[in-house]
């Protein structure tokens, strides 16, 4: 490690504890993985198993973007954090400090209700928050373009003991200890983006180093949930958290994943994958067709990548693993649910088989039908005078899969919809194997991995000049001399260009793929590219994305004997959040400019499905002049709409079936009336199908 980094990371524990951000939840959704950090915890705080912030979501998407509910996210982790405990100092005749294994000192929560320890006010609780911020809040270091040698997106968050908090009357004593948390997350790599690693680091302070703690032990838990949306379409009767959660823990490869799997208290079918049927509707023959659509066909994964050792007779990395099952009405404690008293808290962290509906056999009863916790014990630990300074604890949390898109089926057929669940299957155990690799690959290099070349600033503007429908796509040529952070030199090798026809998530394709200063969309006059996507209709909206990749190295300069492959940057970290619509030109006013007005969908027909997203309730009125004004009745002569069009740069209108009384128009036949600044008018009709 250089000198320069080393500064860096003495900065991130001084400099950023005293430009502190107070925000209680910090997002990570730049990539496919998004994901959210509590100052004191992973994700928000548990509310019987609620998804109230990113936990995570793979692919990301925010609901708000959408003008449809899609029924949740594919959230797959609802909480998750650390437990601490501790033995309390006694002190005998002779004035020597002892613990007693009958006396706790106290049992800390910063896994599930991390709020409830902890405050950004002295004074009211027994932990301090000091520093909770984004290293690079603006996108620094997006690419490696601010410091190569670390991650793109890096999170500090420092807790400690309030000195200021009276625990005199509580049998629950702080502790003499700081926690330090750095989130680190490369969301901009095609190949790294479906992964954060996680380094908690428990400190005692300098100042009480000889109190410290003794027989202290960590419980590392998560709260289950791949994922919320599949589970809400297909047992939308149940509250809420997955109950179909199958995991499996590979104590050699330190190595968890879970998935949805069969629920085992639905014996009539197989729930693997969370398979949801719908019709589905084709306007080429008017028909509807049952689909499905395989809702969580991710694996999530947590990967301990580093664990000190305890100080027990036989030091071991991990004292103890259970699953736990999730109290089945209300939960709020989690594991802890029905484990009263400081004693008793202990005990269970020291033996995780004391938990609530703890097990650890893979064919238990409570494994596919249970909301589901994944418990790891590490301990007993050791921080006063002459014992270790630290408690280092390094995860790696991973979702990968069959992406979105590919896991349509239209069909209904049973042997067909077996075959697509192996498929997935298969699609997981790969990505799953993937992702393990990819970890242990960027902790071995000390959070480094080479960098793919950055997505290009692109904008998505309507092809004005040929009097057809088409979409350009156009950015300049400024990444093509950006040097390659990491090897110092320039290795850009071309562009690809993808496209979503229905969400800001997917499906994509990819429509384009050309070389650097490629003379097919290379526009020497305006030096930039412009790509022309002509494959587009009027009435519908469309999201793009643009990516860079590289020539690949045969060596990496970091570590010589790495060969890098080609590595292209993420789409989902260069791409529209809003469907851009196709248009045309105003129309001239002039005699008969009107003559060609069309409403495009006509019928307009919403599927009982998820075939359309953005747009999914926009209606267009095409080859209009601007300025002009659109009226739209109801079969029996009332106002339902006024439009007023006034976009010179656009021929097209937009009416999102919200009447004047903000309400969305039911089925039937409407008529409309346009009127240009001339006094030209022009009338027509058009159906809703809803």
């Amino acid at each position: 490690m250089n000198l320069w980094k080393k500064t860096i990371i003495l900065l991130l524990i001084g400099v950023i504890s005293a430009t502190t951000a107070r925000g209680q939840i910090i997002r990570l959704t730049r990539g496919r993985l998004w994901h959210s950090f509590h100052h004191a915890q992973e994700c928000s705080p548990l509310s019987d198993w609620q998804r109230m912030s990113a936990g995570l979501d793979w692919p990301g998407y925010e609901p708000t973007e959408l003008n449809e509910n899609l029924g949740g996210t594919y959230t797959h982790l609802v909480a998750g954090g650390i437990y601490l405990t501790a033995l309390k100092p006694l002190k005998d005749a002779s004035n020597m400090t002892y613990f007693d294994p009958d006396s706790v000192l106290g049992w800390m929560d910063f896994a599930l209700n991390g709020d409830r320890n902890t405050s950004w006010v002295q004074g009211q609780q027994p932990f301090v928050a000091k520093a909770h911020q984004k290293r690079w809040p603006k996108g620094e270091n997006y690419w490696g373009m601010t410091d190569p040698y670390e991650a793109e997106e890096v999170i500090y968050s420092y807790l400690e003991k309030d000195p200021q908090y009276d625990d005199s009357k509580t049998g629950n004593k702080k502790f003499n200890v700081s926690i330090k948390r750095v989130v680190r997350q490369w969301s901009g790599s095609k190949i790294d983006q479906d992964y954060v690693i996680v380094r908690y680091v428990i400190r005692s302070l300098e100042s009480e180093r000889r109190v410290g703690i003794d027989s202290a032990y960590v419980l590392l838990t998560y709260a289950l949930s791949p994922n919320q949306r599949g589970w809400a379409y297909t047992y939308p009767s149940y509250r809420a958290g997955a109950r179909n959660t199958h995991s499996r823990w590979d104590k050699d490869k330190r190595l968890l994943t879970a998935w949805a799997g069969d629920f085992t208290l639905s014996a009539d079918r197989d729930d693997s994958w969370d398979p949801y049927e719908y019709y589905q509707y084709s306007s080429i023959d008017n028909m509807e067709r049952p689909v499905t659509e395989f809702m969580a066909p991710g694996i999530m994964g947590i990967k301990l990548l580093e664990v000190t050792p305890d100080d027990g007779p036989t030091p071991d990395e991990i004292n103890g693993f259970t699953w736990s099952a999730g109290a089945p009405d209300s939960d709020y404690q989690g594991p802890f649910t029905a484990v009263a008293g400081m004693k008793n808290k202990y005990d269970a962290m020291k033996d995780p088989s004391l938990l609530y509906n703890a097990f650890q056999d893979t064919n238990s009863v409570l494994m596919g039908q249970s909301r589901l916790y994944a418990n790891f014990s590490f301990g007993p630990y050791n921080l006063r005078g002459g014992g270790r300074d630290s408690i280092v604890i390094v995860v790696g949390e991973f979702v990968g899969g069959l992406p979105y898109g590919k896991t349509f089926l239209d069909t209904i057929d049973p042997v067909l919809r077996a075959e697509k669940a192996r498929e997935i299957k298969t699609a997981a155990d790969s990505a799953a194997e993937f992702l393990n690799n990819r970890l242990e690959f960027n902790y071995a290099h000390n959070f480094t991995v080479p960098m793919p070349p950055p997505g290009p600033e692109f904008t998505v503007e309507p092809d004005t000049t040929s009097g057809s429908v088409a979409n350009l796509i156009v950015f300049d040529g400024s990444v093509d001399s950006i040097p390659d952070p990491q090897e110092n030199v320039t290795d850009i090798a071309g562009y690809r260009i993808y496209k979503s026809k229905r969400y800001p998530f997917g499906p994509w394709e990819m429509i384009a793929d050309f070389p650097v200063k490629d003379p097919e969309v290379w526009d020497t006059n305006r030096q930039v590219y412009v790509f022309r996507d002509s494959q587009v209709a009027l009435g519908y909206g469309y999201y793009y994305a643009v990516t860079a990749y590289d020539t690949g190295h045969d060596a990496w300069i970091v570590d010589p004997s790495v060969s890098v492959p080609p590595l292209e940057s993420s789409l989902y970290a260069n791409r529209t959040k809003k469907p851009f619509y196709s248009t045309l030109v105003p129309v001239k006013e002039t005699q008969g400019a009107l003559d060609n007005v069309v409403v495009v969908p006509n019928p307009f027909y919403v599927t009982s499905g998820f075939e359309r997203g953005g747009d999914v309730k926009n209606i267009q009125f095409v080859n209009l002049p601007s300025p002009c004004t659109i009226r739209i009745f109801t079969v029996k002569g009332n106002l339902v709409k006024v439009i007023r069009h006034d976009n010179p740069a656009s021929g097209v209108a937009f009416w999102n079936q919200i009447s004047e009384n903000e309400q969305y128009v039911k089925s039937g036949l409407y008529f409309y009336h346009i009127e240009d600044e001339n006094g030209n008018t022009t009338r027509g009709k058009f159906a809703i199908i809803n």
